[in-house]
């Protein structure tokens, strides 16, 4: 009855940071079994967004997680980014002020002066971290089940990489349980909460 939506417009989707669950929700309910694949990303990134993900969806205890992808009911795919930029402010203040004087006559001058300064400079700088986290659930047939997107700067407590894939993973789990609840029963945890 329900007709799947194309991957493509699940890519689509993704980038604007849209949580999709396909037409037919037993399929993504279906899902027992997660293996988490390496990520898109440069460097040691992808492996530390792995992790992150693999322990994310472990703590859960919603699904089991393996490394054997062949033995998985679906698949964790996805890309990363994470970018830094440098902020730099500085300010300054200066006094300064002098008196001159003198006195000449026909045989002699003299001259004097005093002067007198003082200056503040006040500069800080930090660099920003920023991360991106694109991921899809693909079940063994290369359907896309679920995506999202999420953005991060990053928190007090956390880092930009951790927050980004812990909230994109969370999306998952709360996306589940809503599919999850017989139609007309309120939710566990009302928006806001």
């Amino acid at each position: 009855m329900g007709k799947l939506v194309s991957p493509l417009l699940s890519l689509l989707l993704v980038p604007l940071g849209i949580a999709y669950a396909q037409a037919d929700p037993s399929r993504l309910l279906s899902v027992k079994r997660i293996c988490v694949d390496k990520l898109v990303a440069e460097g040691a990134t992808a492996d530390a967004a792995r992790e992150l993900a693999i322990a994310s969806l472990f703590a859960s205890k919603r699904f089991a997680v393996t490394e054997k992808c062949e033995a998985a009911d679906a698949v964790l795919k996805g890309a990363v980014v994470e970018k830094s930029g440098f902020k730099s402010q500085s300010e300054g203040e200066a006094t300064s002020f002098g008196a001159a004087g003198g006195r000449a006559d026909r045989y002699s001058a003299a001259i004097g002066a005093v002067g007198f300064g003082s200056a503040e400079k006040l500069g800080s700088a930090e660099t920003r971290w920023s991360a991106s986290v694109s991921i899809r659930l693909v079940d063994k047939d290369g359907d896309v089940l679920w995506a999202h997107s999420f953005d991060s700067p990053g928190g007090k407590a956390k880092g930009a990489l951790a927050d980004a894939v812990e909230r994109a993973v969370k999306q998952l789990l709360r996306d589940v349980e809503r599919l999850s609840r017989p139609a007309g029963s309120p939710a566990e945890n009302p928006p806001g909460k």
